[in-house]
């Protein structure tokens, strides 16, 4: 008979199931013992009406969380990598068209040709120069380099081969901006090391039309190594300056080509690609957790109508055997 009614219980409705409940546990002598019961109950009906569907979502939005995490990641990545590249990479391609012509040395002005020709002769005398001064040292300080002269001289050009090194920074340099202050540092900077390398070159060589012996105020004075260095510096730099001197006159008649990075272009083309898979992520995330929100709020909403329920149903029971008491 209880296994009839079990089963006869299983088919009724929720709501009829849960109404019988009710009303029965009206009558339990513990009304703190009943509540809790009540609150049990609406919790196993919540349970069974939402609970598989929560489960299942549940583990939806993990798996979901985790991919849009590392969707995010990626478009985050290929962002970095975007804004890192350049869009546009000089090309060897000789300019061609009708506003793209190559112009020959006889079309340019007079005035840049004398120009780029005085600029390459004195930058030649500079590299020479200091060619010589660091040759000169070398066999002077050391017994070595006057039997290997060789030597010497490879170590001497080390001078004209960093002035070209410090002017072909200005080729890793994306922006003209860049380069033109690279250049007024560059220049600044040689006016400096002629500054000093005048004022210690009057401290060494007095000459016959001073009346002032420096070195008087102090016999340990020795300018010497400064002004090597002052002069090393001088040339160095003053070669570099020439030398982005002549590269500004050559440009006006051969600028640069550029050419769309391919590597900008692939990386672009996968941050599209990639967007569109991240917003369909985001799309679905958001519609996951917006059905979670709304499953939860309806469970806890039976839940609570559970309650209210157990709790009119004991304020009449009760309001019908005060009337009883009462006649």
């Amino acid at each position: 008979m209880v296994e009839a009614q079990e089963k006869e219980a299983s088919h009724k409705p929720l709501e009829l199931v849960s109404s019988q409940f009710s009303r029965r546990l009206i009558h339990h002598p513990d009304r703190e013992a009943a509540s809790s019961l009540i609150v049990e109950q609406a919790n196993f009906e919540a349970e069974q009406k939402f609970g598989a569907e929560l489960t299942k979502l549940k583990l939806d939005i993990e798996d979901i969380d985790t991919a849009y995490k590392y969707s995010w990641e990626t478009l985050y990545s290929l962002q970095e990598k975007k804004k890192l590249t350049s869009q546009y990479i000089k090309s060897g391609t000789l300019m061609s068209g009708s506003d793209k012509e190559v112009i020959q040395w006889r079309d340019w002005r007079l005035k840049d040709r004398i120009l780029l020709c005085v600029l390459i002769v004195f930058l030649i005398i500079s590299c020479a120069m200091g060619m010589g001064n660091v040759y000169a040292n070398l066999v002077a300080s050391n017994p070595v380099f006057i039997e290997s002269p060789w030597l010497a001289v490879m170590i001497s050009s080390l001078l004209p081969i960093a002035s070209v090194s410090i002017k072909f920074v200005t080729n890793f340099m994306a922006f003209d901006r860049s380069r033109k202050r690279y250049a007024l540092f560059i220049y600044s900077a040689t006016g400096v090391a002629f500054l000093c390398w005048a004022i210690l070159f009057g401290l060494n060589n007095t000459g016959v039309a001073s009346t002032v012996n420096w070195n008087s105020f102090d016999d340990s004075t020795d300018f010497g190594s400064a002004f090597v260095w002052a002069q090393l510096m001088v040339e160095v730099l003053a070669a570099s300056a020439l030398f982005l001197a002549a590269e500004d006159i050559y440009m006006r008649y051969s600028p640069d080509v550029y050419l769309e990075n391919p590597e900008y272009v692939e990386i672009e083309k996968l941050l599209k690609d990639h967007l569109a898979v991240h917003e369909g992520l985001r799309e679905q995330r958001g519609t996951l957790h917006g059905h979670l929100f709304k499953l939860t709020a309806d469970r806890n909403a039976l839940v609570n109508e559970r309650i209210v329920e157990y709790i009119s149903l004991r304020a009449s029971h009760v309001a019908r055997l005060n009337s009883h008491i009462d006649s």
